[in-house]
């Protein structure tokens, strides 16, 4: 399985798909000007994945800032990783956040309650 890389840009984050990493990591600044066109392929890569018998993945997100699309764009990749992790699936996330960033870890707590998959918070 190929693993995809999107670099960064000044409106969207860099995405890390890793098969053989068993790696998702998403990070940056996201408010591209079609959210869900940028994230489909994040999309159909995570469906590829576990349809292709892996078990296992790590999802990273070091997100700094991502406006309202973006955020429901987010919201499709829990559920993904949800609905394979009540199949049984490994999935844990990490959800990174500046340590003066009160928004972005009241957004983690939020996105944590959310779903029931093993959720960490950790400041940098």
């Amino acid at each position: 399985m190929e693993n995809v890389i999107i670099e960064k840009t000044t409106d969207t984050p860099f995405v890390v798909l890793d098969a053989k990493q068993r790696l998702l990591e998403i990070g940056g600044n996201s408010y591209p000007e079609n959210a869900l066109e940028f994230y489909q392929p994040v999309f159909d890569w995570l469906h590829r994945y576990f349809q292709n018998g892996n078990t296992a993945l790590s999802a990273a997100f070091k997100l700094n800032y991502f406006n309202t699309s973006s955020a429901k764009c987010i919201m499709n990749i829990m559920s993904i990783l949800q609905q394979y992790f009540s199949q049984h699936h490994d999935i844990a996330i990490i959800w990174y956040y500046d340590q003066d960033d009160e928004d972005m870890l009241e957004t983690g707590k939020a996105f944590s309650v959310d779903f029931s998959m093993p959720f960490t918070l950790m400041s940098y």
